[in-house]
């Protein structure tokens, strides 16, 4: 406890937050504004380190020897400080084009869509018909028979001209053209914030290889021997398939030249039905090729753009880090990515981008808590590390000015979630140097708190690929921002189930189905690597894989609890359908998306209890309590994140994220309970009592403020 005592109230700086610097990297040791260099006044300011890149002039990425000198020289002097650096490895963003390098010396290297167009009209055969189709090359014609039935190519019928002469067979039809284009128009790439540009195709490791050449491997060169002792990670910024976001008349997929190929070797059957599938929502075994195009293009993506990455960096010493985009609502994962859950796993340090520092934002529960996503990755592979890009951006955009007590309650928030690297974006102009230093220190010693030991996550939560697969469709509005009623569903059941957990402070991890079929079941519980599961939660999980099915009913049969939050599955991946009444324990999810009674179900462990003191502790001014649950208060405003250390001790981190001062009780299993004060770096003993192994402990936290409390075996 000394050593504890001791390294809590001196963490390594490494632990407080890092400036995102863009360009100034080169001129770390030049005089600043406020007297000293600019390294010296990170230095001064408790600072953990810096993210930055060589500086974005005409010198960025085309060998400009000056410039990687200067940055080179930039990053040593930070080093020498005693602090830690990341490198951004893009001009701007999104990652993958070192400036537009990459695509200006391969052009074949730019991303491509399929652009979809199905005539409104009716074709009644036998008949002939003439077809013009839209802008770009066309991949297929297709005639979809009205009903069961296989689409018709017709794609030979095209003439010299680019015209279509079909020779329709007798039957009902609609025709359907795809055509294969660049996608720039109405992009993510073409509107970014940093400049219009072409963008390279996540589905093509040749374009990878490309960015790296122009942008890794000059870091190395110059800089490889501080990889993974002082330089810990490269910054990938949200990269894509650009696919959504787009501002068309007709639904666009991804695509790639060689997907065809690939997908009839892996599935066994021609993409274009996949397509039509996804698009139109026909044909035969819909289910099926919906869910196995989406899972093609993301374990693409996943293998040939962050999987290449990742090697790359092991290979190298460093870690490979980065976000990505629309993580706060499942189906927007769909376009943007197939699946979250495949190529989030392939970064080594996963990331997010929380552009909203104000508490009532954070703990928006209609979205999904990408942070807990994120990190769940890191705990699970054992790596332990994420990061965030946090800013004040929204408040800045609409001309306010946050409070030390909201960037402080945001570094809460992170930590509760999992995610412990700070990558800033913050402006700290208007706080005095007092404010930041503490700021630092703060941040530093929960940084090195939620370090210690495991996170105890003894819950699962299904992440519903299939389900979502299943129902999800391309439409023409930005973002696909109307979303059906069925993928509304199954989408806002996912965060629902997350935030009712995280009210409860019931410490979670998010599982893919490819974890369970690994997963041992031991003890009544689902073991994977260091992870424990002692309850499986499937949110709205409408389409599940026959064999995950098996394996569910197995590990409820071995005591492991399952829950269905929301509706069972209805039908296996294949398209069978399934009648599983009864089977499992459910969750009834109300119109506004809120469940009750989750916390009385006997299948969810609760290892830490936090209780309030009186009902008036979670009151809302305006809108009543803050959620009862079987009767019981449910502290909100509350999250935590419990960690167990090697000696059967814990660390429970809580923060409260209300306007209003918390009292109450924290109830665990243990022998004593001490406080570990952030602010002050103590760490005092807290007036409890014990009954039955079980140590209950008063807690009291002001609006925004974190605490530690250690609770010896």
């Amino acid at each position: 406890m000394t050593d504890f005592k001791q390294n809590f109230n001196n963490p390594d700086r490494r632990y407080a937050i890092y400036p995102i610097i863009h360009g100034r990297v080169a001129a770390a040791g030049e005089p600043g504004r406020r007297g000293g260099s600019f390294a010296e006044r990170l230095d001064k300011l408790g600072y953990g380190g810096i993210v930055g890149n060589i500086p974005y002039g005409p010198g960025y990425y085309d060998g400009d020897e000056s410039e990687w000198g200067k940055t080179e020289a930039g990053f040593r002097e930070i080093i020498s400080r005693g602090m830690k650096a990341w490198i951004y490895d893009e001009k701007g963003y999104p990652s993958g084009t070192a400036g537009g390098v990459v695509t200006e010396e391969n052009p074949d290297y730019i991303v491509q869509g399929l652009y979809c167009f199905k005539y409104w009209k009716a074709i009644y055969g036998p008949t002939r018909i003439r077809s013009d189709y839209q802008d770009g090359k066309l991949f297929k014609a297709m005639l979809l028979p009205v009903g069961d039935g296989e689409p018709i190519d017709v794609t030979h019928c095209m003439n010299e001209r680019g015209v279509l002469y079909i020779d329709v067979p007798e039957g009902t039809f609609h025709l359907f053209l795809m055509t294969v284009r660049r996608l720039f128009d109405g992009t993510h790439t073409s509107g970014s914030f940093s400049e219009p540009r072409n963008y390279i195709s996540l589905n093509d490791k040749a374009a990878t290889e490309s960015f790296i050449r122009h942008t890794h491997e000059k870091y190395a060169k110059r800089l490889g021997d501080e990889f993974g002792k002082n330089i810990y990670a490269f910054f990938t910024d949200e990269p894509s398939f650009m696919s959504c976001n787009c501002r068309s008349v007709n639904p666009v997929v991804p695509w790639h030249k060689n997907f065809p190929m690939e997908f009839a070797e892996a599935y066994g059957y021609p993409i274009e039905y996949a397509v039509n599938a996804v698009v139109n929502n026909e044909g035969p075994q819909i289910i099926k090729r919906r869910c196995d195009f989406w899972e093609f293009v993301s374990e693409s993506a996943a293998e040939n753009f962050f999987g290449t990455i990742q090697n790359w960096c092991g290979e190298h010493n460093i870690k490979s880090s980065g976000h990505l985009m629309g993580e706060e609502e499942l189906y927007l994962h769909v376009p943007w990515y197939g699946s979250i859950y495949k190529v989030g796993k392939r970064f080594d340090w996963p990331g997010i981008d929380a552009l909203d520092c104000e508490p009532n934002g954070l703990m928006d529960s209609r979205f999904v808590p990408i942070g807990r996503l994120m990190a769940s990755f890191a705990d699970i592979s054992g790596e332990n590390e994420t990061f965030t890009e946090f800013s004040d951006h929204k408040a800045r955009n609409e001309n306010r000015q946050i409070s030390i007590d909201w960037v402080r309650a945001s570094v809460n928030w992170h930590y509760a979630m999992g995610i412990n690297n700070l990558t800033s974006y913050y402006g700290f102009d208007f706080f005095g140097d007092d404010e930041i230093i503490a700021l630092n220190k703060y941040s530093a010693r929960l940084g090195w708190l939620i370090r210690q030991g495991v996170r105890d996550s003894r819950v699962a939560v299904l992440y519903p690929e299939a389900a979502i697969w299943s129902v999800y469709s391309p439409g023409c509005e930005q973002q696909n921002l109307a979303p059906t009623t069925d993928v509304k569903r199954v989408s806002d059941a996912f965060a629902s189930i997350s935030w009712a957990l995280l009210h409860r402070q019931v410490d979670f991890d998010y599982a893919d189905e490819q974890l369970i079929l690994d997963a041992e079941i031991n003890n009544g519980a689902l073991h994977y690597k260091s992870r424990i599961y002692e309850c499986l939660i499937l949110p709205q999980t409408r389409v599940i894989g026959i064999e995950t099915l098996e394996k569910i009913r197995k590990a409820k049969a071995a005591g492991v609890g399952i829950i269905c939050a929301g509706d069972p599955p209805q039908y296996t991946r294949d398209g069978a359908e399934l009648d599983l009444a009864g089977e499992f324990a459910c969750i009834p999810i109300a119109a506004n998306g809120k469940m009750g009674g989750i916390g009385k179900l006997k299948e969810l462990p609760r290892h830490i209890r936090v209780t309030p003191k009186s009902i008036n502790t979670v009151m809302h001014f305006w809108s009543g309590t803050g959620g009862l649950d079987g009767g019981e208060p449910v502290s909100s405003d509350i999250l935590s994140h419990s960690r167990l250390l090697p000696d059967g001790s814990r660390i429970i981190f809580l923060c409260n994220m209300g306007v209003k001062v918390y009292e109450g009780s924290l109830r665990a299993a243990g022998s004593n309970m001490s406080v570990a004060n952030p602010f002050t770096g103590e760490i005092e003993p807290v007036a409890y009592e014990t009954e039955s192994g079980f140590v209950s402990g008063s807690i009291k936290l002001r609006p925004y403020d974190g605490m530690g409390y250690v609770i010896e075996k």
